[in-house]
């Protein structure tokens, strides 16, 4: 493993993780796929895994669709969480988790290097058929309440297929992406957010 400065791009890994990323993300217009998400948190006996399908279209559209009819939606600007039959919009500024969630997704998948590790530590490694991208947060809100975010990617297409949120208090969030369809035409209307 190699840690890396974002400041100081000399290493011939980190160089080739960007070439790489660059060049597979540009074409990407829109992603639909398959994820599960696993939230394990302390006061649960056990980890909580839920599935469904995730939407992602350009310039930062994102949405996850849960089979049992919650869902997750971001754009830019807002964030609308339906859980348990009950629904929540909120700025995405409003905080520092949802923020970094956003732009990381985001980032991830458009083949932004430097908004997917701002404020942060940066260590990557090559795994076989994946990149492995290990992120700290270093400043900010994200970095009182998030201690790691390890993302990986396949490296024949550089998309994604899992990301984990570490929480300083040992709780995570992971989600892992299969079945991947690229620049594959939806309705739009999984976007909508009623804010």
């Amino acid at each position: 493993m190699l840690t890396l400065s974002l400041q100081a791009q000399e290493s011939p890994l980190q160089q080739q993780f960007v070439s790489e990323l660059t060049a597979k993300s540009e074409g990407v217009k829109s992603i639909k796929c398959r994820f599960v998400q696993v939230r394990e948190v302390a006061v649960l006996a056990n980890a909580v895994k839920k599935e469904g399908d995730f939407y992602f279209c350009k310039p930062g559209n994102i949405a996850l669709l849960f089979k049992d009819g919650d869902y997750v939606k971001m754009n830019e600007a807002w964030f609308e969480v339906k859980m348990a039959g009950k629904t929540n919009a909120m700025k995405v500024t409003s905080n520092p988790m949802l923020r970094n969630l956003n732009s990381i997704l985001s980032a991830c998948i458009v083949g932004n290097m430097e908004q997917m590790t701002k404020g942060c530590k940066v260590a990557i490694e090559q795994n076989g058929s994946e990149w492995i991208v290990r992120m700290t947060p270093q400043q900010g809100g994200a970095a009182a309440k998030i201690s790691q975010i390890t993302i990986r990617f396949d490296r024949s297409t550089m998309s994604l297929n899992s990301l984990k949120m570490e929480e300083k208090s040992g709780d995570y969030t992971a989600y892992n992406f299969t079945n991947k369809q690229f620049n594959v035409e939806f309705d739009n209307k999984v976007f909508n957010i009623s804010k």
